[in-house]
């Protein structure tokens, strides 16, 4: 599978990108158009797209810092779920660096939560026990519970204080 850097608006595949993002995530977890753009111009941020035999797998979206990379969001193709394509992305961007990856996900509620930590889990991720608040992206919402998952075992309190603060000072700024 080919990992192709999205750049900006213009990048060949930042129209699947922005279709698949929109039917994957509720509105108040997207980035508007304009804060998406703002977010090509951090130095931290990263918008991968995977692509094999010319069709547009997915992408994942994360953030670069010192100890970690934040996924900020990740999502396959609708008709390509279930087929492994998850777990080959996530072990594609664990095998290119030392550092831990760390997401979000929904607090398990239902069946469909279940199998998302679940996967999670069999690749590697584990469940830290902070109570933790996404701010909203778009105004006239609210924050949203999350749970957060990490590689390489739990994070202390103190790394979970570090990736708070680079949540709401840096990634929620762009």
């Amino acid at each position: 599978m080919k990992q192709i850097r999205v750049a900006d608006k213009q990048s060949p595949l930042y129209a699947d990108f922005e279709q698949l993002y929109r039917i994957s995530f509720p509105i108040f977890e997207q980035r508007t158009e304009e804060q998406q753009l703002l977010a090509f111009s951090s130095p931290f941020y990263h918008l991968v797209a995977y692509v094999e035999d010319g069709t547009f797998v997915g992408f994942i979206a994360y953030w670069e810092f010192t100890h970690y990379l934040y996924i900020e969001h990740f999502a396959i193709h609708t008709d390509l779920r279930g087929k492994g394509y998850g777990s080959v992305v996530l072990k594609a961007l664990q095998d290119s660096c030392d550092k831990r990856l760390l997401l979000e996900i929904d607090p398990v509620t239902d069946d469909v939560s279940a199998k998302r930590l679940h996967f999670y889990e069999l690749n590697g991720f584990s469940a830290n026990p902070y109570p933790h608040i996404h701010p909203p992206y778009r105004e006239g919402f609210h924050g949203h519970d999350l749970v957060v998952l990490t590689t390489k075992g739990k994070i202390t309190q103190d790394e979970y204080m570090q990736f708070a603060r680079d949540l709401k000072e840096i990634v929620m700024c762009f």
